[in-house]
């Protein structure tokens, strides 16, 4: 997909969070004479808190945006940084027009910086194999203790894990792959 930076994805996103805070309060901190720098920057904030809350990760309310859709955003959104001076004709005023253009660059070293991965999509899914391993395991267990005690005669089929024939030691306790369970 893309190389794999050093800083986590949690770390991003909290760097996008306290920028989105920031873009929306510095146009009423240091008062910007500029009405499309204010209104650019607080957009921009809303924007960037809006995406970051809702990307794929754990720092997300919604997880609607796929963390590789994340990464294009967020090129885009540093072009846009850099170029909204220019863009939105703020570029005289020399505060907003410098705090855009930084911030640009700052998001797209952040965004280069990032890993993105799939690790934890990954460890997600093992999760949620491994507890469906721990419920499909619970659901053989039953079925053997079902099918142990009734005897009924030679059509009855009963599950038969490894180790529980006479004579064996029982098994280790499975974790839910089917292909050690057979049917005798």
């Amino acid at each position: 997909m893309f190389k794999e930076g050093p800083l986590p994805a949690a770390i991003h996103g909290l760097a996008e969070y306290v920028g989105g805070a920031l873009f929306i309060a510095l146009p009423l901190l240091l008062g910007y004479d500029s009405g499309a720098a204010t209104a650019a920057s607080i957009i921009i904030g809303v924007l960037m808190i809006g995406i970051a809350a809702s990307t794929d990760w754990g720092l997300s309310l919604n997880n609607q945006i796929p963390k590789p859709v994340h990464f294009a955003i967020d090129w885009v959104l540093a072009a846009v940084l850099i170029a909204s001076p220019f863009l939105f004709g703020f570029s005289d005023e020399s505060t907003p027009t410098a705090i855009f253009i930084a911030a640009g660059v700052l998001h797209l070293l952040l965004t280069i910086a990032t890993r993105f991965g799939a690790k934890a999509d990954t460890e997600r899914k093992s999760r949620a194999t491994s507890s469906s391993s721990k419920v499909r395991s619970a659901a053989d267990d039953r079925a053997v203790a079902r099918g142990s005690g009734s005897g009924s005669g030679p059509d009855e089929k009963r599950l038969v894990r490894d180790g529980d024939r006479e004579g064996e030691a029982p098994a280790a306790p499975s974790t839910g792959d089917r292909s050690s369970a057979r049917r005798t």
